[in-house]
């Protein structure tokens, strides 16, 4: 695969960090345990989690990697490609930045593999819910 901006990495990293602590917390596994697990290397994990990397992660690794945590895959993928850092080019014209802030942070929430499957339903909902009001309104 092609190169990796630096921000994808940290992104990436970000992303594997907080399924590592996650794993961590709720079955005890190390990180041995989660490579062991996955099949996919001690090193290439460590790797992942410094942001150590000059190419993206080879798909069938981070698919590996997101099966045995029960992570899913489109989390993964949006962390390796993470938005433009200059938002004039995906804010639409006119937006408001608080409101797009929250977006992003909705976003960011429904990505997180540490967010509880019990709250990402529920931001959907209420995604949903405030999708139909708007479409009646229009």
């Amino acid at each position: 695969m092609g190169e990796t901006p630096a921000t994808a990495q940290a992104a990436f990293a970000r992303f594997v960090r907080h399924a590592v602590e996650a794993t961590r917390d709720e079955r005890g596994w190390s990180v041995a345990e989660v490579a062991a697990h996955s099949g996919v290397s001690r090193s290439t994990i460590f790797r992942w989690l410094s942001g150590d990397w000059q190419h993206h992660p080879e798909l069938p690794k981070v698919r590996a990697f997101c099966a045995v945590l029960d992570l899913p895959l489109g989390a993964a993928l949006r962390a390796l490609t993470p938005p433009p850092t200059d938002l004039t080019q995906t804010t639409p014209p006119g937006a408001d930045p608080a409101v797009e802030a929250h977006i992003a942070a909705i976003r960011d929430r429904l990505a997180d593999p540490r967010t509880p499957a019990a709250d990402k339903q529920h931001i959907r909902a209420a995604l949903q819910t405030l999708a139909l009001a708007a479409s009646r309104a229009s």
